[in-house]
Parts: structure tokens; C-alpha cells; sequence
């Protein structure tokens, strides 16, 4: 049972810290290209909200692969 709660923990932080890097590379593209003046009005745009899904998506199952592989499958 121990395994199964630092593989869901470890999860949950690699898919935080993978989408603090997704929002991190688009700051630093906005604030390159001059086109991000307001960060208010990028957290409503329908683009970035779909990216940030599909990243997440992405991100989630790679996590969750890795701990699994890690933690509960052992060979």
C-alpha cells in the first residue's frame, strides 16, 4: 500500500512541476515576443486553456507510466 501512495504523490508533483515548465515556456515566449502585455488576459484565452489540457493529458500519463514502472511493477 506504501508504494501505491508515493507512486500517487510522486504523480501528482511530476505533473505540477511539468506544467509550471509548460507555463514557464510560454511566459518566457510571450514576454520574448512582446505579445503577453497582461498575464490576466492570457489566463482567459481559449488557446492557452486548451494547451494547458492537453499538456496535463500528456504530462498525467507520462508520470503516471514512470511511477508505476518505479514503484508497483517491479521486476
Amino acid at each position: 500500500m506504501k508504494d501505491y501512495l508515493i507512486a500517487w504523490v510522486l504523480s501528482a508533483l511530476i505533473t505540477f512541476a511539468g506544467l509550471f515548465g509548460v507555463g514557464f515556456a510560454v511566459g518566457i515566449v510571450g514576454a520574448i515576443s512582446g505579445s503577453i502585455t497582461d498575464p490576466d488576459t492570457l489566463e482567459q484565452s481559449g488557446a492557452f486553456n486548451v494547451l494547458v489540457f492537453l499538456a496535463m493529458a500528456i504530462i498525467n500519463f507520462f508520470a503516471f507510466r514512470f511511477t508505476v514502472k518505479k514503484f508497483i511493477v517491479k521486476d
